[in-house]
């Protein structure tokens, strides 16, 4: 990706404003969260289990949550709050580069907020410079 491609930080700014006030972000908040507790609850297990996991009729929720209960509460809070930032650096990631994914190939598309937590999801932003993993 060139210097040209890059989105601006204005239209960076204005996406990540729909985003946040969407309820795109609020279900993959909620999903960052599942996955945290899930994997907090079996910190050992690969990610091949935690996606067999996923893949239950509730994606995990139940099991989520029970976990989530059963923590006290400095640590149920200090998960979430892991899990909130994962969720930002994960949206922040995929709104900028499906943002100069857009830009680079001079698409007339709108990059919507739903497009963003799907992109999210799948750590599509984790390659882009200065992406990190937690």
């Amino acid at each position: 990706m060139t210097e040209g491609d890059k989105p601006g930080a204005t239209e960076l700014k204005e996406l990540m404003g729909r985003v946040i006030e969407s309820d795109a972000a609020e279900a993959f908040g909620r999903f960052m969260a599942r996955h945290m507790a899930l994997g907090d609850m079996a910190p050992n297990a690969d990610e091949a289990v935690l996606e067999g996991i996923e893949e239950s009729p509730d994606g995990g929720a139940a099991m989520a949550e029970a976990h989530l209960r059963g923590l006290p509460e400095p640590a149920r809070e200090e998960l979430l709050e892991r899990a909130a930032e994962e969720s930002g650096r994960r949206l922040h990631a995929a709104a900028f580069t499906l943002l100069a994914a857009v830009g680079a190939a001079r698409l007339p598309v709108e990059v919507t907020p739903e497009m963003v937590a799907v992109a999210a999801i799948t750590e599509l932003g984790d390659s882009s410079p200065g992406a990190k993993r937690a």
